[in-house]
Formats: structure tokens, C-alpha cells, sequence
């Protein structure tokens, strides 16, 4: 409802309100009126009265008096009608004496009632004649006493009469006056009232009400966007002047913010046109860089190969002092492609994390055994300190935990001289229960420079060190903190650093693990009834982890002595008496200056006069003494122990003295060894509910889980899709599925389904999924099919023995022990044997490109096999990239993704790792919908597959000591 129609609706209303008031007035004027009349009636009350008493005396009395005397009336009505003459006259002459009210009337009402009485003596005389029926009486007393008595009363009651009439016209003649004013008085009230009521209405409509509407419809061309409508000014000072002034500055702030729209319109098309061009930079510096890496990869590896082998020759100390530095240089210069490769894929968002098992301690220890060598080299002190409680498997992704630790204890090694550096893991009191995840804080601790509050806040930046004299003294890119940062931020957790300058630096990180298994890690042989005697540990951080270590193992009779002395009576001998006939077992942390002549006459005197077998001397050294002291064991010494020590081989160690293992063969069945056994038949293993199925339809794939399967001692049977494994599964027994994810006709989540709704009330099938895809939830989601784990590819063999330990332990029994290899000559030597110790393995193949220590660990000696893998899946492989180009090419992103995920697991599965990372990107890319990205990275493809051709040529190629293959 607009302002307009209000307005004339109030007015309306009080219009009829002011007719409504009218109407009211002149009823109110009509009932004075009926008041005035009223009036006039109570003033002639009394004259009625006044009849009323004439009528008495004279009607009432006389007639009666007269028509009894003329016998026209009984005597007793006579007498009764006398009777209530003079009864009636009395109550009426008190009612008008009420309302006299002058003085005349007053004077006139005395006489009155001196006549009354005597009318009323004559009234009794009448009375009593009438009672005697005196007919005489009678007659005298209406000729001589009757008028003379009621006449004067009369008289005086006619005079009161006409007063009273008189003084009733008055007062009626005043009531009509005022009347008639009261009336005069309201038509011009109602006038006036009308003249306001009009004077109003227009001086709103003209004032108020007219500008409002007017100011109305310019707000509503404004807000509808016709900002050049003019505002009237309407000449005002009051508040409508205000509004419309308000208005117009309104009206011009909103055409200042309609140019400044257009502007930032404008601006933002520029600014989306520059994010554009940003974005293809971006995509091209990360498609240059993903080329330049294998471009700069292979000839580094090349430096750093035939580095390697040059070390292995005679050369002269300058020579040598060179090569070092070619070394050093070299490693440097991968580290910084490492660092950029990286940052560039957090920068483009891909960088993405696994979601496997893993042992921590392993991968603890290992980044600490890495960079052991360096601290060695300037003679810093590296300790590992695992607290007991960390669970013995976590899910997480160990590459990324193990590039953490790498660049944190490299920074403290790069920025310590002198001390050393604790590297500790301990799980987070959890403030509530969580039973599937673990919340562990790594610690690194150093006794270096130390860092002040204001290098500490820009530390975690990129390309950001403590200060420009650190770059130039220390080197380095900037980028590995930041490359920290982030990767733990994506595994849900924080870094930080606590430091106090000059005098060292704790940097810290919490990452949050998936629980896999709670139990400790223990040792797979029982040593806890060891008497260990362990000596020159001191008091310090390594003491404490190798307590710690021990703890673990569950032994408790340790003793701790200062130094090992020749003499066993000596005050702080070894203390190594055969107490029980038990073996004891001394772990000596020998100084820097000893040397083998000193070893001996120490272990020798160290087992004189003990009664009972010769202790175990463990030598416990850095990697420059043991190579030093590498006759040493000829000295009496049962092994040595480089540090930081490793938890299990510290384990497997004190079980070797105890004569519970075998220090040759780590792996043997004594700590459940996985190689070298043969499986069982199929009907054996049927019969046993020991039968594995696999579901794989990869050839690669395939032969790998054949390799492994048959070399751990299982029997199995393959299909090649979904269905045919449904197929098999319901003719015959299986203790457990090993099943891909995807497989054509049937993919592994449609197979477990098929198999979990057939099964039997307390039956279940184990099934275990592998895939190539290492994604965050990829593990609930096969629990959630009904799965009961998953491997991701390339498998590891251990963590598939593993399962297969978990999961189907009847098997363990039916393996069979392989029958030695013959003892002649090989007709070739085996480059895969052991690839990091072997002379005859090929330095020249990079590990990235192809990584003969996984296809060593699977095929063991047989290179021929592992030769015809590779080689099948090379071949098959230049099929899959071009079925992927030509679906890219066809715009079938989901065709292309299915050939390149295929293409990703047989290059893990052959040990191509370069190739299968190269084809993991390009699935990322297919699964983001980047078909530009995705057909760069396919143009790579071919080169990555040459390189990894022209490795598996140098690998397998005839060896160069005269060996024919």
C-alpha cells in the first residue's frame, strides 16, 4: 500500500469520525430537548398536587355531602368517600409544600393552612353526621358550615395554582433557551472542526505526504538501477529536505560505486586473465620441470655411477681427492633436483601421500644409518632413541616420514661441529581414546648453532634460511623446510623447532599413523634370559637407547661397566663369570683409538678363568673403525656392530652368540625365513585349506606374484579376471583370494561382494586386495567391501609373507625346504645376487630406472626369469602407450586412465619405478580431468620406457670378468 492511499485512508477515517461526532451532537441536542420537556413536567407536579387537594375538598367532600343529602348516595359510601378525601388531601399538601420555593408562595401556604384546618374540622363534623345518618344535621351543615369553611382553602389553593403555573412556563421558557445555544454552539464547533479537518488534509497532502510519494518514486528509479533520475530538492529545511538531500548523495554514491563495479569488473577480468596465464606457467614449469628431471636425472646418474666405480680403482691421493668432491657435488646436486622436483609439485597440488604398512623403527633407523657416514666424517655422535611403546606396524607413507627425517637430521649434521644429535620417536599421550590411530612426535635434537627468535620465524619458508651467511657458509636451497612443513601438514600433523642461539636446536614433528598393529616390536627369537655385560656407553642419550632396546627384548640381568680391562679381577671388569653355565654376552663401545693388537689381549683375558663357555665380544664401533678392524674377528671378536645400532640386528645378534641364530643367514627358518622353500601340491594345499587364488589379469603382475608365491613355499592357482576367479572360488576349497582392484567383466570389489553374499553363516573367506592406488582411505574402503587388508603394488614380499602368516597359517607347515643349489660353477653370474655388494652387479643402472634389489629379493638367482619379465613387459608396454595416446588423442579420458593404471602396476611390479611414478602423475592428471597435463606427461612416456630399456640391456648384459652368460 503506497503512502498516497494511507494517507487518504486515515483521512477518510477521521472524516467519518468528524459525520460520525456530527450525528453524535445533534442526538445529544434532541435529548435535552426531551430533558427540557421533562423539566417542564416536574415543575407541574406541584399543581397537581394542589388539584389533588382542591379536588378533595371540594369534589370529594361536597358532592358526597350533596348526593347523600339527596339520597342519591348510601350513607356509608358517602362517609367512606369523605374519609379518602381527607386522606388523599393531606399526603398532597405535604408533597407540594416540598417544593415551594417563594417567598410569596411561602406567605400564601400559611394562610392555606390555617383554612386547611378549619376544612378539616368541618370534614370531621361531615363525617360524623354521615356515620349518624343525620339527615338534619346534614342539611344544616351543608347550608350553614360547608362553604364557608372549604372556600377560603380554595381561594388560596387557586392563587398557589397560578403561581406554580407562572414559575413552570419560566423555568420551561429557560431550558428551551438553553437548548437552542447548546445547538448554536455545536454547528460551529462542527465548522471550525470541518475548516481544520480541510486545512490538514491539504497541508499534509501538500507537505508531507506529496514529497514523501514524490521522494517514493525517485528511491525506487535509483534502486532500479536509473541513477541520472534527478532528485527534487523540494525546497525544504526540515526532515524531507534532509531525506531528499540525503537521496541525492546517495544517488551519486551509488553511481560512484556503479563506475567503481564496472572498474573492479574490469579488473577482475584482468586478474582472471593473469591467474589464467599464471596457470599454464605453472602447468609448463611443472611439465619443463617433470622433463628436465629425467633429462638431468640420467647424466647425473651417470657421474654418480662411474663415480662409484672409479673409487673402486687405483688412483692417485689428489685423484682421490677430486673424485670426493665429484661425489660430494654430485650428491648435492641430486638433492637440490630432489628439492625442487618436489616444491614444484606442492606448488602444482600433487603432491599425494600413500597409505601402506610399515615397520617405524625401519624407517627410523634407515634414514639414520644413511646419513650415519656424515656425522662420522666430523666426528659427531648420532643416536637413534625409539621409545618401546611405538606399535611394531603403522600405516603411513614411509617415503615421505623417511624425506623428513632425511632433511632434518641432514640439517643438524650440516649445522653441528662438535657434540652430536638425537634423533627420538615417542608416542603422544592421546587425551581420549583413539585405538586405530597414533599420534608420534620425532624429535630431532643437535648441539649446533642454534637459531634466534628471528630466524625461527621465517625457517619454515621457501627459500629461506637462517640469514645470507648461512647459505654462503652452508650451502643448500632453502627449499627443505618448507618441503617439511607442508609434507606433514598433509599427513595431518605439525612442525616446529625449539632453539636457543649457540648452544643447539630441537626440531620437531607430529604426524598422526594409522595403528596396524599395537603390539611392541619384539624379537623374533626369545633372548631376554641373555646376561649382557655392556661397556664404555657412559651415561649418555646412546646408553639410554640401547637400554631402551634391550628393555624391549625383554632382558633384564644388563650390567653397565666404564671400560673393558685385560685383567677379570679388575674393579670395573666386564664382570662375565659363568654363574649358570649361560653364555654371556659383552657389547663393548670401543674408543676411536683402538686397534686390533689391543682386541685381542683384551678378549683373550676378557674369558680367562670364567669357568664356563668364552663370552661373546661384540664390538661396537663407527663404520671408519670397523672398516679399520675388518681382521678383527681373528682376534677373538664375535662380531662388530656399526652405529647408530639397529634394533633388530642388535636382536639378531645377541641371538647368534646365544647360538639361537646364524649370523650368515639372517633369514633363516630359525626367524622365519621366507626363501628358498617349495610349495606343497595343489591337492595338498587343497586338502589343508591352504590354497591361495589369485585374481590378476596382468601378465606382469602375474609372474611377479608366481615368483613370490612359489619362493615362499605356497601353492596357488590364477585367474585372470573376476569371473573366472568366482568360477574357480565356487568349485573349489581356497584358504584365501589375493585380488586386484581392477580387472575386466568383474573388478575385485564385485568379486568380494559375490563371494561375502554366498558364504555360509561363520564361514569367511580371507580376502586381500592389491592395488597400485596408495590413496588416503583406500584401505577403509576395501574394509568396507568386506576385504580383510590390502597390498599396494609393488608388492613387497615381506609384507606379503606377512599376511599370509596372519591370515592362512596352515600353509606354514606344508613348506618344503628347497634343495641346495649345486655347488659348480654357474654358467653365468648373476647381477642380481646382491646389487649392493656384488662386484658383479651393474653400478651403471640407476635404481630409479631399474631396481635390481626388488627383483633380486623376488627372483633370488634366477636372472634368467627376471630378464624375461622385464623384457615381456617392456614389450608389452610400448602396446599400453600407445593405446593411451590414442584415447587421449580420442578425448576418452577414462579409456586412457584405465591403460596408463595398468601400465603404473606392471612398472612397479618389474622394479620400473621411474616409469611407474611417471605413469602414477599421469593418472592423477586423467583423474582431475587436465587432458593437457595428462598428454605431456604421456609424451614421456616412450623416453621413460627407452631409458628403462636401455638399463635392463646394461643390467643383463654379458658381464665384464670373462663369465659367459
Amino acid at each position: 500500500m503506497t503512502i498516497r492511499t494511507r494517507f487518504h485512508l486515515i483521512f477518510a477515517i477521521i472524516a467519518v469520525l468528524i459525520l460520525t461526532l456530527a450525528l453524535g451532537t445533534m442526538s445529544v441536542s434532541g435529548l435535552s430537548r426531551e430533558q427540557v420537556e421533562r423539566i417542564h413536567h416536574g415543575a407541574l407536579i406541584p399543581s397537581l398536587d394542589l388539584k389533588t387537594v382542591s379536588d378533595a375538598y371540594t369534589t370529594a367532600a361536597i358532592v358526597s355531602a350533596v348526593r347523600v343529602r339527596v339520597g342519591d348516595m348510601p350513607w356509608d359510601q358517602g362517609e367512606a368517600a369523605v374519609r379518602r378525601a381527607k386522606d388523599a388531601a393531606g399526603p398532597a399538601w405535604e408533597r407540594y409544600i416540598a417544593h415551594v420555593k417563594t417567598q410569596t408562595e411561602r406567605e400564601i401556604v400559611r394562610t392555606a393552612q390555617d383554612h386547611m384546618d378549619e376544612a378539616n374540622t368541618a370534614l370531621d363534623e361531615l363525617i360524623d353526621i354521615l356515620g349518624a345518618q343525620d339527615i338534619a344535621g346534614l342539611t344544616a351543615f351543608i347550608a350553614r358550615d360547608m362553604y364557608p369553611s372549604v372556600n377560603p382553602l380554595l381561594v388560596a389553593i387557586q392563587e398557589l395554582t397560578t403561581l406554580q403555573d407562572r414559575y413552570g412556563e419560566s423555568i420551561y421558557a429557560d431550558a428551551l433557551e438553553q437548548v437552542e445555544g447548546q445547538r448554536v454552539r455545536l454547528a460551529v464547533l462542527m465548522a471550525a472542526a470541518l475548516v481544520v479537518f480541510l486545512l490538514a488534509y491539504y497541508t499534509l497532502r501538500n507537505r508531507v505526504v506529496g514529497p514523501l510519494v514524490t521522494m517514493t518514486d525517485a528511491m525506487s528509479a535509483v534502486a532500479g538501477g536509473r541513477l541520472d533520475r534527478d532528485i527534487p530538492s523540494l525546497g525544504k529545511r526540515d526532515e524531507i529536505g534532509a531525506l531528499a538531500a540525503a537521496l541525492a548523495r546517495f544517488r551519486d554514491n551509488a553511481r560512484q560505486l556503479r563506475d567503481d563495479q564496472q572498474r573492479l569488473h574490469d579488473l577482475a577480468e584482468e586478474l582472471r586473465d593473469a591467474r589464467d596465464r599464471a596457470e599454464e606457467a605453472t602447468r609448463a614449469k611443472s611439465s619443463f620441470l617433470a622433463m628436465m628431471s629425467h633429462e638431468i636425472r640420467t647424466p647425473m646418474n651417470g657421474v654418480v655411477a662411474m663415480a662409484e666405480m672409479m673409487d673402486q680403482t687405483e688412483l692417485t691421493g689428489d685423484q682421490r681427492g677430486m673424485l670426493d668432491i665429484v661425489r660430494a657435488s654430485s650428491a648435492s646436486l641430486l638433492t637440490i633436483i630432489n628439492d625442487i622436483l618436489d616444491f614444484s609439485k606442492i606448488e602444482a597440488g600433487r603432491m599425494e601421500l600413500e597409505a601402506i604398512e610399515l615397520s617405524l623403527v625401519e624407517v627410523v633407523e634407515g634414514a639414520a644409518e644413511i646419513l650415519a657416514g656424515r656425522a662420522e666424517e666430523k666426528g659427531l655422535e648420532l643416536v637413534v632413541d625409539i621409545d618401546p611403546a611405538v606399535p611394531s606396524r603403522l600405516v603411513g607413507d614411509p617415503v615421505r616420514l623417511r624425506q623428513v627425517l632425511l632433511n632434518l637430521i641432514g640439517n643438524a649434521i650440516k649445522f653441528t661441529e662438535h657434540g652430536g644429535i638425537v634423533v627420538t620417536v615417542a608416542p603422544v599421550p592421546a587425551p581420549g581414546p583413539a585405538p586405530d590411530v597414533s599420534l608420534l612426535r620425532f624429535a630431532v635434537r643437535d648441539d649446533g648453532i642454534g637459531l634466534t627468535p628471528a630466524q625461527r620465524d621465517t625457517l619454515f619458508r621457501p627459500f629461506q634460511q637462517a640469514d645470507s651467511s648461512t647459505s654462503r657458509q652452508y650451502g643448500g636451497t632453502g627449499l627443505g623446510l618448507a618441503i617439511c612443513r607442508h609434507l606433514c601438514t598433509l599427513m595431518g600433523g605439525s612442525i616446529g623447532v625449539e632453539s636457543v642461539h649457540g648452544q643447539g636446536s630441537t626440531f620437531w614433528f607430529e604426524v598422526p599413523l594409522t595403528v596396524a598393529d599395537r603390539r611392541a616390536p619384539a624379537p623374533s627369537i626369545a633372548i631376554g634370559d641373555a646376561r649382557l655385560v655392556a661397556v664404555g656407553f657412559g651415561d649418555g642419550p646412546e646408553r639410554h637407547a640401547l637400554a631402551a632396546m634391550l628393555a624391549a627384548a625383554g632382558m633384564e640381568d644388563v650390567r653397565w661397566r666404564d671400560r673393558l680391562t685385560a685383567m677379570p679381577d679388575a674393579p670395573d671388569a666386564p664382570g662375565v663369570e659363568a654363574e649358570d653355565g649361560r653364555r654371556a654376552v659383552i657389547l663393548w663401545r670401543a674408543a676411536a683409538g683402538d686397534d686390533a693388537p689391543d682386541l685381542a689381549e683384551v678378549t683373550g683375558n676378557a674369558a680367562a678363568g670364567t669357568g664356563g663357555p668364552d663370552p661373546a665380544v661384540v664390538l661396537v664401533a663407527g663404520r671408519t673403525l670397523a672398516s679399520r678392524l675388518a681382521e678383527a674377528h681373528r682376534a677373538g671378536l664375535f662380531c662388530t656392530l656399526t652405529r647408530p645400532l639397529r634394533r633388530e640386528r642388535l636382536w639378531h645378534v645377541i641371538a647368534a652368540a646365544l647360538g639361537r641364530a646364524s649370523l650368515e643367514r639372517r633369514d633363516s627358518a630359525a626367524d622365519g625365513a621366507t626363501s628358498g622353500w617349495q610349495p606343497p601340491t595343489l591337492e595338498e594345499a587343497r586338502e589343508a585349506g591352504a590354497l591361495i587364488l589369485v585374481a590378476e589379469d596382468n601378465a606382469t603382475n602375474q609372474a611377479v606374484i608366481r615368483r613370490m608365491l612359489s619362493q615362499g613355499g605356497y601353492a596357488f592357482e590364477i585367474a585372470s579376471n573376476g569371473v573366472e576367479a568366482l568360477k574357480l572360488h565356487a568349485a573349489g576349497r581356497y584358504g584365501l583370494l589375493l585380488t586386484d582392484f581392477h580387472m575386466p567383466e568383474m573388478d575385485g570389489f564385485a568379486l568380494t561382494s559375490a563371494i561375502r553374499s554366498g558364504e555360509a553363516e561363520g564361514v569367511r573367506l580371507p580376502i586381500v586386495a592389491l592395488t597400485a592406488d596408495a590413496l588416503p582411505g583406500t584401505e577403509q574402503r576395501c574394509l568396507d567391501a568386506g576385504m580383510d587388508a590390502y597390498l599396494t603394488k609393488p608388492v613387497d614380499s615381506r609384507r606379503l609373507f606377512d599376511l599370509l602368516e596372519r591370515f592362512l597359517p596352515q600353509a606354514r607347515d606344508l613348506r618344503r625346504r628347497a634343495a641346495p643349489p649345486e655347488t659348480a660353477a654357474p654358467k653365468a653370474a648373476n647381477p642380481l645376487a646382491n646389487p649392493l655388494t656384488n662386484p658383479l652387479a651393474n653400478p651403471q643402472v640407476d635404481p630409479q630406472v631399474l631396481n635390481l634389489a626388488y627383483l633380486g629379493d623376488i627372483f633370488a638367482g634366477a636372472a634368467e626369469q627376471a630378464e624375461a619379465l622385464v623384457r615381456g613387459f617392456i614389450g608389452g608396454a610400448r602396446g599400453m602407450i600407445d593405446e593411451a595416446g590414442a584415447a587421449l588423442a580420442a578425448g576418452d579420458l577414462p579409456g586412457a586412465r584405465e591403460t596408463v593404471h595398468a601400465l603404473k602396476g606392471g612398472a612397479h611390479s618389474v622394479g620400473a619405478t621411474r616409469l611407474g611414478q611417471l605413469a602414477g602423475d599421469l593418472q592423477d592428471a586423467l583423474d582431475d580431468g587436465d587432458g593437457d597435463t595428462a598428454a605431456l606427461l604421456h609424451s614421456l612416456l616412450a623416453m621413460t620406457l627407452d631409458e628403462l630399456a636401455d638399463a635392463a640391456d646394461t643390467a643383463f648384459a654379458v658381464p665384464a670378468h670373462g663369465v659367459d652368460r
